[in-house]
């Protein structure tokens, strides 16, 4: 485990994680900064719940899909960039553990990116109150649970593509053809948004997560969650088998 971390040093993984995380908050910040003629307004009635759908809007349906996408396929591809697949499984290790240290370590960093743009959203709400006394953002207001929940929502309606990816990422050896199809199944969804059975559409499920009104179709959230679930045991189970049985995985 310790060894599948050690080789993101040196990537792009950690920086895209960091400035990936930060980017929307810090643009909402300069906005509120630059425009309190209008914000203030859109804010005022629930400060932290407005401000946090504000942040979570753009991440929710664009950032976290493609960085789900561009981190699994640039996790997975190290050892192809490096041409050493093959010293990887010559080691005194089991296919099992080589493959679901690289899930885990996936997946890690995906929760480190949630952990963060956490933190930048409350940063930048209570800094903007006090550069500008007319946002009223109190600490003791900040909605945690509803944080967690948004967080732990957006979060499974991922383990369906990251599952996807995983694949994809192993089963092809350019980056360029894993991230190009990603990509290209995430328009899609985009595409076939008003589709009535978009909620079986695995790389809009993080989308759905977020804008879906649970409230009022209480019986959706259950459905995404199931369907999300389902979704990434088939597909990392598939992803298993397949790349097992390869006669040269490296």
């Amino acid at each position: 485990m310790k060894a599948e971390f050690f080789k993101t040093k040196g990537t792009a993984a950690v920086w895209l994680t960091i400035l990936g995380a930060i980017f929307v908050p810090g643009i909402n910040f300069i906005i509120c900064m630059q425009r309190p003629d209008v914000m203030v307004g859109k804010l005022s009635p629930e400060p932290w719940l407005m401000f946090l759908r504000f942040n979570w809007k753009n991440v929710a349906a664009i950032i976290l899909p493609l960085y789900g996408i561009l981190m699994t396929s640039l996790i997975v591809q190290i050892e192809y960039r490096n041409h050493t697949w093959k010293q990887v499984y010559a080691l005194p290790r089991t296919f099992a553990d080589i493959f679901f240290s690289k899930v885990i370590v996936i997946h890690t960093f995906l929760l480190s990116f949630l952990v963060l743009f956490n933190i930048a959203i409350v940063a930048s709400g209570l800094l903007t109150s006090q550069i500008n006394p007319k946002y009223v953002f109190p600490w003791n207001g900040v909605p945690w649970m509803m944080m967690l929940t948004i967080s732990s929502r957006v979060y499974l309606g991922l383990l369906a593509v990251m599952s996807i990816q995983y694949w994809l990422s192993l089963r092809f050896r350019n980056f360029a053809i894993s991230l190009g199809v990603g990509m290209g199944l995430w328009i899609v969804g985009i595409v076939l948004m008003d589709w009535d059975k978009i909620i079986y559409y695995p790389y809009m499920y993080s989308f759905l997560m977020f804008f879906t009104d649970f409230k009022v179709h209480p019986e959706t959230l259950l459905k995404l969650t199931i369907s999300s679930i389902v979704s990434f045991i088939i597909f990392i189970t598939l992803c298993f088998r397949d790349i097992c049985r390869l006669p040269e995985r490296g």
